[in-house]
This record gives C-alpha cells, sequence and structure tokens, in this order.
C-alpha cells in the first residue's frame, strides 16, 4: 500500500469507502491489478451532474429510467419477468459526443463509483 499514491486512498476514506478499497488492495495480487485500484473515483469527486450536461434529454431520461430508478427503487422490480433492470448499458458514438460526461454523470447521480481504465491500461502488460 506504500507504493500507491494517497490521492485515491484520501478519497475513498473521505467517502467512507476505506474498508472497501483495503478489501480491494488485498485481493491484489500483482501490480497491474494494483493499478486499477487509483482508477477508483468515489461519486462525490466526480463533479458531474445531469444538470451540467445541455441537450441529451432524451438520453439522460432514459438512463435514469434504466439505471437509477431500479437502484432507488429494486421493490418495483423484484414481481415477475418483464420487470428487471437491464444487466447492461453501452453507450456509443463518435468522440466528443458526451459519453464519458453522461458515464460521470450517471455514477454521481447513482452514488456509485466511476472507474476510469484506458483501452491501452487494460491491455498493457
Amino acid at each position: 500500500m506504500e507504493t500507491m499514491s494517497k490521492k485515491p486512498s484520501q478519497n475513498l476514506k473521505a467517502c467512507g469507502l476505506f474498508h472497501f478499497y483495503l478489501y480491494v488492495i488485498n485481493l491484489a495480487k500483482d501490480e497491474f491489478e494494483s493499478n486499477f485500484i487509483s482508477s477508483v473515483v468515489a461519486p462525490g469527486e466526480i463533479g458531474v451532474q445531469f444538470d451540467d450536461i445541455g441537450a441529451l434529454e432524451d438520453v439522460k431520461k432514459a438512463l435514469q429510467e434504466l439505471v437509477i430508478l431500479p437502484m432507488r427503487r429494486p421493490e418495483l422490480f423484484s414481481h415477475g419477468n418483464l420487470l428487471r433492470p437491464c444487466k447492461g448499458i453501452l453507450l456509443f458514438g463518435p468522440p466528443g459526443t458526451g459519453k464519458t460526461l453522461l458515464a460521470k454523470a450517471l455514477a454521481t447521480e447513482a452514488g456509485a463509483n466511476f472507474i476510469s481504465i484506458t483501452g491501452s491500461t487494460l491491455t498493457s502488460k
């Protein structure tokens, strides 16, 4: 843990997630897995909300219905096979259309951690 930067541990401690951070550190078996720990951003530090995003109202509404509503009201989705939350969402489009900004705002609104990992981080070994 001494080799890790102190910023992620301080960020997670401020959000009450320090025990989770230590648990994940114990699971990290090598330096490559440890590098992903620094990519976790707590919801209070993201700083982007849906109100900060101009336009894309239909996308924001769909994300609220597909992700935030099942997280906040899971009892609505506990009965039947037709009413169950989606297993994943794919944001696609050309660069600069707001995919990352939407994902950050979604993490903030849902109170979830945002994991910022680039493709090169995943493929470097």
